[in-house]
C-alpha cells in the first residue's frame, strides 16, 4: 500500500503548479459554441436566420470570426453529386458575412467561389462527354472483334469497359485536382482578409 500512497503523492506533486488558462477555456468553449450553432443552421432545413443571430448574441467579435471562419471554410467545397449546392452556399454566405462585418471584399471573393464551385459539375460531365465521345469508336471496334469471336452480338457499356473506366479516372481525378488547388488558394485569401 505504501508504493500506491508514494505514486498518488507523487501524482499529486507533479500536478500541483498546473494551473487552468481559464479565458483560453473560455475562449475555446464559445468558439466551439458558435460553430456548433452554425452548423445546426447549415444543417436546418429551412434557413433561420433570426435564429442564427439570437445564437450568436453575447459573443465578442473575435470569437466569431473565429468559429465562423472555421465553419465557412471547412463548408467551401466542390460538390459531391452532380448539383451545385446553391442553397448551402448562400447559408455559408451569410455565415461569412456574420465573421467578416459585410466585408465587400470577402463577399466579393465568396461570390467568385460560388460561381466557381457551381461550374465543377458541368465541367465534370463536359468532360466525361467528350471522352465518350473519343473512345466510342473504340468500344465500337472492341464489341464487334468480340461478337466476332464469340458468333453473338455483344454490346460493351463505357460503365463496363475497364480501359475508359482507368481512363476517366485519371483525368477526373485531376479535374478535381486543378479545382482543389484552386479552392484552397481561394480559401486562403479569404481567411486572410477576414482575419487581416
Amino acid at each position: 500500500m505504501g508504493k500506491i500512497k508514494s505514486a498518488w503523492e507523487i501524482a499529486l506533486e507533479k500536478t500541483e503548479s498546473i494551473e487552468v488558462d481559464k479565458e483560453k477555456l473560455q475562449h475555446r468553449n464559445a468558439v466551439e459554441s458558435i460553430r456548433k450553432a452554425a452548423g445546426a443552421y447549415l444543417a436546418a432545413d429551412t434557413a433561420d436566420a433570426e435564429k442564427l443571430k439570437a445564437d450568436l448574441a453575447g459573443y465578442s467579435p473575435a470569437e466569431l470570426r473565429e468559429g465562423l471562419m472555421m465553419t465557412v471554410l471547412a463548408n467551401i467545397s466542390l460538390p459531391a453529386s452532380n448539383n451545385a449546392e446553391t442553397e448551402r452556399l448562400e447559408r455559408v454566405r451569410t455565415l461569412l458575412s456574420a465573421a467578416s462585418g459585410n466585408s465587400e471584399e470577402a463577399m466579393a471573393l465568396m461570390d467568385e467561389l460560388v460561381q466557381f464551385i457551381g461550374q465543377y459539375p458541368a465541367h465534370r460531365k463536359d468532360l466525361m462527354d467528350k471522352m465518350k465521345e473519343q473512345y466510342r469508336p473504340i468500344l465500337e471496334e472492341k464489341s464487334e472483334k468480340l461478337s466476332k469471336q464469340y458468333g453473338t452480338a455483344i454490346h460493351l457499356s463505357f460503365e463496363n469497359d475497364k480501359e475508359f473506366l482507368e481512363a476517366a479516372n485519371k483525368n477526373l481525378e485531376r479535374l478535381e485536382a486543378q479545382y482543389q488547388a484552386t479552392l484552397q488558394n481561394a480559401k486562403a485569401q479569404l481567411k486572410a482578409i477576414v482575419e487581416g
